[in-house]
């Protein structure tokens, strides 16, 4: 509370004879009578009193010069029947050391003020108790709508302005990540991986913040400890699940009934996917972390098989996967079949697993989807690199000599010529040439190669092993 806050409380009907510093906060009221009345003070009290002092023959400048000195904040004299005015050499002398000065009608007693001043300091106290209460019922409330680390996440980033987020198992949990971000470990049961995501270090929060940090902290650690323990059950459903539809020993409304159970939708679209990496045990953390709500994973031998919803394409989904779980540490392999109902899940199931095998020779890890299985071409990707190389190489290897000794384009105009159909107009157009000097260099690759462009088998193994050589 403050000097003008006082003065200007209605009830108090305080009249103000000298204006002093009005925004000076008021440590406390006190009423005192005595001579060399700072001895008693600490400063920022309101002194109030009557003019008993008067009495002792004690002057208004020495009573006020001695408040000054103890740096108080203000002084009110309070009229005592049966005078009627504030004596002017105590107006005088307030005025000379620049203490606000008032007077305090008869009827309002000096109790009355110091009970003002005690009830605002009381609800100035009780403020941040308040704040921490409100911060408390916030989350609760929230909480009673939609269970989930996101919903105590949202209402700490309402609180403090900026985003916050979860990080644990190697990955983002919930929330946006703030930029920059300051770690702070969550501590709780299996939560050893586990931390909160601030924007700014929480040394550095002011005290409100700071608060609501603390205060939401237990909330993100049990909501994580819980979404943790329900997923330890779903993945022992999940696993059964799985099961069922690889053999194909249950009737299709038992998987649906198993499925609508997970949360997910027994009439899809829902695709399989098959990931292989590094690391199955914690790949199948991350990739139920990843889905969410949108799938189920487990761990199946080395491999994570996966029901996910989806949403925007198979590819879509097969990318977000491998871009999510490929770091430095783990280069992943993931294979998605066709989205569809509960009946096509064990079909799904086995184009994501044909899918992840096609992709597992590819040194830099891939992904694949079930409408790339339809080409002849894929089974170049399921072969041995090396052999893939000495292969191509023993076909095309004087070619690749003779462009490096020449400075030729036979290759590329073998590339273009291919791509193109064998149409020679349109591959020469391409080419910026003359259409003499593309059957020329085609010429001279029969010649190289021993292989007839006229052939369809030997414009097939030609084909495949620019492929390959792309590939590798």
């Amino acid at each position: 509370m403050q000097v003008g806050d006082l003065l200007s409380t209605a009830e108090l009907a305080l009249q103000v004879r000298v204006r002093g510093d009005l925004d000076r906060p008021i440590r406390w009221v006190h009423t005192i009578e005595v001579r060399a009345p700072g001895r008693f003070l600490r400063g920022g009290e309101v002194v109030l009193t009557a003019g008993v002092w008067r009495s002792a023959e004690i002057s208004a400048e020495a009573f006020l010069s001695d408040l000054a000195d103890a740096d108080v904040a203000a002084v009110g004299f309070g009229i005592v029947p049966p005078e009627t005015a504030v004596p002017e050499d105590f107006i005088d002398a307030a005025r000379a050391h620049g203490l606000t000065c008032f007077v305090v009608p008869v009827d309002v007693a000096f109790l009355q003020i110091v009970e003002t001043f005690v009830n605002a300091k009381r609800a100035e106290w009780e403020r941040p108790l308040r704040r921490h209460l409100a911060q408390h019922d916030a989350i609760v409330a929230a909480l009673r709508v939609r269970r989930g680390v996101d919903t105590v996440l949202g209402t700490l980033s309402g609180q403090l302005g900026q985003p916050v987020a979860v990080r644990g198992g190697g990955g983002l949990l919930a929330g946006e990540e703030p930029e920059p971000s300051h770690p702070l470990p969550l501590v709780g049961e299996g939560l050893a991986d586990a931390e909160l995501l601030l924007p700014r270090p929480l040394q550095e929060l002011d005290v409100e913040q700071h608060a609501a940090v603390v205060q939401a902290m237990p909330f993100i650690a049990l909501e994580i400890e819980r979404a943790r323990a329900v997923r330890a059950t779903e993945v022992r459903y999940a696993w059964e699940l799985f099961e069922w539809v690889h053999s194909g020993a249950v009737e299709t409304d038992t998987v649906r009934t198993r499925l609508h159970s997970l949360g997910l939708p027994p009439d899809g679209p829902l695709a399989a996917v098959v990931l292989r990496g590094s690391h199955p045990e914690a790949d199948s953390v991350r990739l139920g972390d990843f889905l969410a709500t949108d799938g189920v994973a487990v761990r199946r031998g080395e491999e994570v098989v996966a029901f996910a919803r989806v949403r925007d394409g198979e590819a879509a989904l097969a990318r977000r996967i491998h871009d999510a779980l490929t770091d430095s540490d783990d280069v992943v392999h993931v294979g998605v079949g066709k989205p569809g109902a509960a009946a096509e899940l064990r079909v799904s199931l086995l184009q994501a697993e044909h899918a992840a095998e096609a992709t597992s020779s590819r040194s830099g890890g891939g992904w694949m989807t079930h409408d790339q299985l339809s080409s002849p071409a894929l089974l170049l990707s399921v072969q041995d690199p090396d052999m893939l190389m000495a292969t191509s190489t023993a076909l095309l290897g004087p070619v690749l000599d003779h462009d490096e000794r020449r400075s030729s384009d036979l290759l590329p105009s073998l590339a273009v010529f291919l791509d193109s159909g064998g149409r020679w107009q349109e591959a020469a157009r391409r080419l910026h040439v003359h259409i003499n000097t593309l059957r020329h260099r085609m010429s001279r690759v029969e010649e190289l190669t021993g292989r007839s462009l006229s052939r369809t088998a030997d414009r097939v193994d030609l084909y495949l092993a620019l492929r390959a050589l792309r590939q590798t």
